[in-house]
């Protein structure tokens, strides 16, 4: 297994367990004790986590930021189902905003032989459907972000002021119990809570490492949501305190 390639797994342990030994990892992956160090010296200088005795610990700062181009690479199952289970929710002919975020680009796999109108401010799906003739596809402008690999912005919020969408996708930084949805700047949490004010019907997609996961910046209360998609569900406390606020929660795909 080259490099990369067991930094990636090793990251998605940290989703999972929050914590990691040198020793179980180097176990895991049949190599040497000093190779795991190289590791996670790697992943501490990317900010993902921070150096403890014997291993590492997920980073949980409030304003921690992992770029996009990493976080395409993790918890890919997760999206993948995630973003089945969202297009399922899209009928031909919708206007549909998908934002920038790699959780929301798995569903361009998922839609490209649909008629929409898909509106987006995310580099991933243009990329991904700027070809598809049978989709309109429009874009929002602003200023790119090479970490997010989106568009932002006073231009981008003017944008979203304007126009309307029957349907809007979007992820976030993290989810708390007791007040709502996070991210972790104020340009993303303005941009998505001007989204979700210019829609019929908003969606949330989260897989089950942002449910109490701290966000810099609190985006909206969970009454302001529609629908939350998820690839576990939640526990009985999550579930209550959802039903409380009248989100829909979907966690498997519609029989």
């Amino acid at each position: 297994m080259l490099s990369f390639q067991r930094q990636e797994e090793i990251r998605h342990l940290l989703l999972q367990k929050k914590s990691v030994t040198v020793g179980e990892i180097a176990k895991r992956f049949g190599v040497s004790d000093e190779t795991v160090r190289r590791d996670l010296a790697v992943l501490c200088s990317e900010g993902f986590c921070t150096k403890t005795y014997g291993g590492a610990s997920l980073a949980t700062r409030s304003t921690s930021i992992t770029t996009s181009n990493i976080k395409k690479n993790l918890c890919v199952g997760e999206k993948q189902l995630i973003a089945k289970i969202a297009a399922s929710q899209i009928k031909p002919n919708d206007c549909i905003f998908l934002d920038h975020s790699t959780t929301v680009a798995e569903m361009c796999q998922e839609i490209q032989a649909m008629h929409l109108t898909v509106v987006t401010n995310s580099m991933w799906v243009i990329r991904e459907l700027a070809n598809q003739k049978n989709i309109n596809l429009v874009v929002t402008g602003g200023n790119v972000s090479v970490d997010d690999q989106g568009m932002f912005g006073t231009e981008t919020l003017n944008f979203l002021r304007e126009h309307y969408f029957d349907k809007v996708f979007f992820s976030c930084k993290g989810l708390n119990l007791t007040k709502g949805i996070f991210d972790a700047n104020a340009q993303v949490s303005a941009f998505r809570r001007a989204l979700c004010e210019q829609s019929d019907q908003s969606y949330l997609l989260a897989d089950r490492t942002k449910f109490g996961t701290p966000g810099f910046v609190h985006t909206m209360p969970f009454q302001k949501l529609d629908f939350l998609i998820t690839d576990q569900a939640p526990n009985d406390h999550w579930t209550k305190m959802l039903e409380e606020h009248n989100v829909s929660v979907m966690s498997s795909l519609p029989e």
